[in-house]
């Protein structure tokens, strides 16, 4: 199992419980992905941490906004 951070203008509290479903994945990016052209294009962000067994989302341990 890995953490990943994933950040995205979708705010989802309950991802868990729809982890593979979540509308955060539709624009998801990574850090290194998130230029600041694409953090123009919306006015808040967040930034999600989640377990991962191999590219399998399994759990979200904690979000933020950033």
């Amino acid at each position: 199992m890995t953490n990943e951070i994933v950040i995205s203008p979708v705010l989802d509290e309950k991802m868990n419980s729809h982890i593979n479903d979540s509308e955060v994945w539709k624009k998801a990016y990574t850090r290194e992905e998130l230029t600041d052209r694409i953090r123009g294009m919306h006015p808040a962000w967040y930034e999600y941490t989640i377990q991962f067994d191999g590219l399998k989302p399994i759990h979200m341990t904690k979000y933020r906004e950033i």
